[in-house]
């Protein structure tokens, strides 16, 4: 075997590292030697520092890399990115391709937003590009105008206070500082009052926690109350049909009556003003009662005397002589 020289060695090994760095330098790119793959172009108005080598992605999940960024000629002032997808991805021709930040520090990457068409995009093919501001890009836009205002309201401020300067004399400056002064006075006041009116919370607190109480027992006592309240309606409406105006008129009547006795009475008319105004009548009657009292009580303790009786046809003869009746002497 006839031996390789050392020119030769160094020949392949040349052509080898070429090989490689080519290989290194389209994989870094995006792009294999042996991949399978077709392009995608896009314009943009700003690329917002997109580069070669990016990523492009759909719903986060990479199908390939931008292959070249440059200016459009077709269409003056856009910038055209190139991207490599995989041959195999369908990407329909009304797709979008968006500019889009990867993470905080402003990485930048396409993200394919696939269309709702049934044709796929061919070989090449031109879509619609857009860019879609990261949370910092977000944040750096609104943040321009506010800082922007920012300037202008310092530099009126600055302005303001030397106007004040030049008007305001040693006497006006020190009645404005009494007034600042009485200010935080007033601040410290309202301060006090502030912290008063927090101690107070704990008692606002109770109370509403017993009217909260109050409400939660009025509401159990809801169907007793309208049961009650029923009853009174029953009541009132009883009231309401009662002829108390022909009550009255009758009450009226027996007062008049009534009245009317009385008078007979202390006049001396009739049988009741007799005897509460003839004392005569009164004590015969008295006497009458007493007789009447003592011959019931006779009767009961001798009724042999005023009743006889003979089972054998002999009489009983009462020898006792009868007991004094009762209320005699009176």
């Amino acid at each position: 075997m006839p031996q390789i020289s050392k020119e030769i060695k160094i020949a392949l090994l040349g052509i080898c590292a070429i090989l490689l760095f080519i290989f290194g330098y389209n994989y870094l790119k995006g792009t294999g030697m042996f991949s399978s793959s077709k392009f995608i172009r896009a314009e943009y108005d700003n690329v917002q520092g997109l580069t070669p080598a990016s990523y492009v992605q759909i719903q986060g999940f990479t199908v390939g890399s931008v292959k070249d960024i440059l200016l459009s000629k077709e269409h003056p002032g856009k910038v055209l990115v190139i991207m490599t997808v995989d041959k195999d991805m369908v990407i329909p021709e009304d797709s979008k391709a968006n500019i889009v930040s990867l993470d905080l520090l402003g990485t930048k990457a396409v993200n394919l937003v696939k269309g709702l068409s049934t044709k796929e995009a061919a070989d090449n093919q031109l879509i619609d590009g857009d860019v879609t501001m990261g949370t910092i890009e977000s944040i750096g836009a609104q943040a321009t105008p506010a800082i922007d205002s920012a300037k202008l309201v310092l530099g009126s401020l600055n302005q303001t206070i030397r106007n004040i300067n030049n008007i305001l004399d040693e006497t006006a400056q020190a009645n404005l500082r009494n007034t600042v002064a009485n200010l935080n006075n007033t601040m410290k006041d309202m301060s006090e009052f502030a912290a008063q009116l927090n101690a107070q919370n704990a008692k606002i607190a109770t109370i509403m926690n017993s009217m909260s109480s109050f409400a939660t027992s009025l509401d159990k006592s809801g169907p007793t109350l309208t049961r009650v309240l029923d009853n009174a309606d029953i009541t009132t409406a009883n009231l309401k049909r009662t002829d108390f105006e022909g009550a009255i008129k009758e009450l009226k009547v027996a007062m008049n009556e009534m009245q009317s006795i009385l008078q007979k009475v202390n006049n001396g008319n009739g049988s009741i003003a007799l005897m509460m105004n003839d004392d005569k009548l009164y004590k015969n009657l008295k006497n009458t009662l007493a007789t009447a009292n003592n011959l019931l009580a006779d009767v009961g303790a001798r009724p042999s005397r005023y009743i006889n009786v003979t089972i054998f046809g002999k009489k009983n003869k009462n020898v006792s002589p009868p007991p004094p009746a009762p209320n005699s002497n009176d």
